[in-house]
């Protein structure tokens, strides 16, 4: 990528540059039926926090429901759920390391599958669970303020870091 482009990035199209071509490897390496736990140990530091955030965020920022099967997903894999917050600690204000602890509290609380051996979490569960309902909506508005500050730190770093996404022209 040529620097002046670079420089020009910002926000979701900074992201995305540097995103979609993890995600494409990503989804090759599935595709080969290929180790997923090696091609994110294979990734800078910069790109695995990346990753684990906007594969987490470009499935949940929809709905408060998809927010939820989507946690209960991500917490029925310890690596992945403790690579979440890591990345949420990382570039998150001190108010995204709380809410994916609520969420986390949550799941725990109500006895959520902590691995994916007889996971059979519903998407449609809230439809008659008020409390399940209640609580995702809530962490649904806190995440898309959390999500703001967010994607300001990812631009942030990739801007301070850029050889850790990008090779210059």
């Amino acid at each position: 990528m040529n620097r002046n482009e670079f420089n020009l990035l910002g926000g979701l199209s900074l992201e995305n540059v540097c995103f979609d071509p993890l995600i494409q490897a990503f989804k090759e390496v599935r595709m080969r039926g290929e180790e997923e736990s090696r091609f994110y140990e294979g990734m800078t530091k910069g790109q695995q926090l990346l990753f684990m955030y906007r594969v987490y965020y470009d499935h949940v920022n929809h709905s408060p429901e998809e927010l939820y099967w989507w946690s209960a997903y991500f917490w029925a894999q310890p690596p992945k759920w403790m690579a979440l917050k890591a990345s949420f600690r990382y570039f998150g204000s001190e108010d995204a390391s709380l809410l994916l602890e609520s969420i986390e509290g949550f799941l725990k609380t109500n006895g959520y599958p902590s691995s994916l051996e007889g996971f059979n979490v519903s998407r449609t569960a809230m439809d008659d669970d008020p409390e399940l309902l209640n609580s995702f909506r809530a962490f649904y508005e806190r995440f898309l303020q959390c999500d703001k500050v967010i994607h300001q730190r990812i631009a942030q770093y990739i801007h301070t870091c850029p050889e850790e996404f990008v090779q210059f022209i």
